[in-house]
């Protein structure tokens, strides 16, 4: 099934047996939901969080801003650089670290207006640097991976309650066990209940990851990329 922000709150409220207008759980849940949401995205590598945006490069000059029209671009895959035609320049950018290009490509200003970048290397969270620099004003598209809009009760449905909500709820559980009702430690009521939770949270992972990888057609035997490793 899928939830929405009001009945997931409801299915939560219900399986840790509080009322969803108690004081606390009402002041937990904002955190309780991101901890969630964050640690699925984080340990799923979900094609939905995948985007590709395009952006002109700045000619004669290493350093260029990474876009952000579709949100905070966290892990940067990769760059293709286009000619004036259009046409993907070869060899693609390779994405290395900024030690290679400093020594392959120290140079400020391009070779020629014709250069294109072929390596780049991300210099912090909103910039990379390239080797050679570009040379004209090439168009260029930036894929990588952003955070989607957490679930809130303006924004009442995500990729995670609409297609794993069962990973979801049970991510959920395992920590509002821990944050709300303290059931983490040998002193706690029922220190039992966040250990199963969490194993019931890792076995839907482990199913998800699995589905997850078919939609990138690679098997759970296959090598992985970077961006698909756990």
């Amino acid at each position: 099934m899928s939830y929405t922000y009001s009945t997931l709150l409801t299915a939560v409220a219900n399986a840790l047996t509080v009322d969803p207008g108690d004081a606390d759980f009402v002041a937990l849940l904002p955190t309780i939901l991101d901890d969630a949401e964050q640690r699925c995205y984080r340990e799923l590598d979900l094609l939905t969080a995948n985007v590709t945006v395009s952006q002109t490069l700045i000619p004669n000059t290493r350093i260029n801003p990474i876009p952000t029209t579709s949100g905070h671009m966290l892990v940067l895959d990769a760059i293709n650089v286009f000619s004036t035609a259009g046409a993907r320049f070869s060899p693609p950018v390779k994405m290395v670290s900024r030690d290679v290009v400093d020594f392959l490509w120290p140079n400020e200003s391009a070779p020629s207006a014709a250069s294109f970048p072929v390596l780049a290397a991300r210099i912090d969270d909103l910039n990379v640097m390239f080797g050679p620099a570009p040379g004209s004003p090439w168009g260029a598209e930036f894929i990588g991976t952003v955070r989607p809009a957490p679930l809130s009760a303006s924004n009442t449905s995500t990729f995670l309650t609409n297609y794993l909500s069962d990973l979801f709820f049970k991510c959920i559980m395992a920590d509002a066990n821990g944050v709300l009702l303290k059931n983490y430690g040998a002193q706690s009521s029922d220190p039992q209940q966040a250990v199963s939770w969490e194993a019931a949270y890792q076995a839907a992972m482990a199913s998800a990851k699995t589905e997850e990888l078919r939609k990138m057609y690679i098997s759970a035997n296959s090598p992985l990329p970077a961006s698909a490793k756990a």
